[in-house]
């Protein structure tokens, strides 16, 4: 077997954790190290040999991007610590991060067969939960939100494939889920005029939709067809029927790395229904091409200095850090307004435990644990639903307002405001079984076990899975 190592000789340890074999998946202790200036995830399996994978090209990056963040544990373990992670989610006891958005698969099937997808999606799979499998898994995340109920994010394979997800959207919002959004490519959205209303009617929130360039060559490699009109054609049905939209980018090193100013443009654009962009850098997990490897590798930090170049410096990179909960390497984020005169001003750069004071987390744990003194932070419940609802209003648009009082003058920042964030998946090159305890996106899986994105996509180098039942 060919070593996939491209790890350098002499090196500086930064810290431990543990990862997995990219060939057995056996949780092995990993390192991340310091050579010259970059960092790298360094692992080795008795069996299987030595692995290094970058993770920053500037070690300055990756040490500025250290901060503290606040983790509440979920409301119960639904399985013990035995093998360790990410061999016994559940969440098990050991997992110290609830959930803030869950995924539900409603289908395996897809109208697309694209060239990535951590899904291993096709036209050819088949196979979905009925109406009544959904209600139950409603029932049982209902019965384990620890604040307000968990955000809902319904997902697949392509859910428009069904006909009768109106009707989940509407289950999921009549048994009190507030925030209901769909993953979507579009192209249902993009080419039914009226679908989009559907969607709004029966209670969707917004759309994910996937977008990886403004040009049709990059939909030809990633997607294998051309979509860019069915995506602008989608952005404009939902435009009418007044659906926020977010743009969701894979972004793979040498295919579309270079279009994300572009991206940023569209956003611009049209930002009265396009109300963010969440960068995800590829992750080489379910089905990618044997090209697609770790020499095109794009870490988020590569995203991050992207940006800033991209777009001249309009967004600078010191707008964007980690968010508050979970773990610091998942995400970036920051919110921002298009000024009258086309200028970008950032609004927000980070945001601290929701409600927290300027104190270090440990006075929040204090408060949280009902110190004597008047507690300078809510307490763990109020956090949590915080968090959730700072998602929940993070991609709105502006309603129809006349005259002009502050109501006109709030919902202007609205219609011209957005969000840029981004999330770097990890495979089993760069996982960190640290960021899955912190995991805040969860994927309610068939056996009614809540269990981390990365953990439950994860595949070895041929594709295997470690959780996914299907595929």
């Amino acid at each position: 077997m060919t070593n996939l190592t491209h790890e350098p000789v002499s090196h500086t340890t930064l810290s431990e954790t543990y990862s997995v074999c990219p060939v057995c998946l056996g949780r092995i202790r990993a390192e991340y190290i310091k050579k010259g200036s970059a960092v790298y995830l360094s692992k080795e399996c008795a069996r299987h040999g030595r692995f290094s994978c970058v993770v920053s090209q500037d070690a300055s990056d990756f040490e500025s991007w250290k901060t503290d963040t606040y983790n509440i544990k979920p409301k119960m373990a639904l399985r013990r610590t035995e093998k360790g992670c990410p061999h016994d989610c559940g969440p098990c006891d050991e997992h110290m991060q609830t959930a803030c958005c869950v995924l539900i698969d409603v289908t395996y099937r897809c109208d697309q067969l694209c060239a990535v997808c951590f899904a291993s999606s096709s036209p050819e799979n088949d196979g979905e939960l009925s109406l009544n499998d959904i209600c139950k898994k409603l029932d049982f995340l209902a019965g384990m939100s620890d604040a307000r109920k968990f955000n809902i994010q319904l997902s697949g394979g392509e859910p428009t494939v069904r006909d009768d997800l109106p009707e989940i959207v509407k289950m999921a919002k009549a048994k009190g889920f507030e925030y209901v959004q769909l993953n979507t490519n579009g192209k249902r959205i993009g080419t039914d005029e009226n679908y989009a209303n559907v969607l709004k009617q029966a209670g969707a929130d917004a759309v994910f939709m996937q977008f990886d360039a403004v040009s049709d060559s990059v939909y030809e490699t990633l997607r294998k067809e051309k979509l860019l009109d069915i995506k602008r054609r989608a952005v404009d049905n939902c435009r009418k029927a007044r659906l926020p939209v977010a743009l969701v980018p894979t972004i793979v090193k040498g295919i579309n790395d270079n279009e994300i100013g572009g991206i940023i443009e569209f956003m611009l654009e049209n930002i009265d229904v396009i109300k963010g962009i969440h960068f995800q850098p590829v992750s080489f997990f379910g089905r990618y091409p044997s090209a697609f490897g770790n020499n095109q590798r794009f870490t988020m930090f590569d995203t991050i200095n992207e940006i800033e170049k991209q777009s001249g410096g309009t967004i600078s990179k010191k707008d964007l850090f980690p968010i508050s909960t979970g773990h610091n390497l998942c995400c970036f984020y920051a919110s921002y307004i298009r000024e009258e005169d086309g200028s970008i001003s950032c609004i927000r750069r980070v945001e601290k435990a929701p409600g927290c004071c300027d104190d270090e987390p440990p006075c929040c744990e204090e408060a949280s644990n009902g110190c004597e003194s008047e507690p300078c932070c809510p307490p763990d419940i109020e956090i949590i639903s915080r968090d959730r609802d700072f998602v929940l209003n993070k991609w709105k648009m502006a309603e129809e307002v006349s005259g002009d009082g502050f109501d006109v003058f709030l919902n202007n920042i609205r219609k011209n405001s957005f969000t840029l964030t981004g999330m770097a998946f990890q495979d089993a090159m760069t996982l960190d079984t640290e960021r899955l305890r912190r995991c805040r996106v969860q994927v309610l899986a068939k056996n009614n076990t809540l269990v981390p994105f990365c953990a439950y996509n994860l595949t070895d180098l041929n594709g295997n899975y470690l959780n996914r039942e299907h595929a």
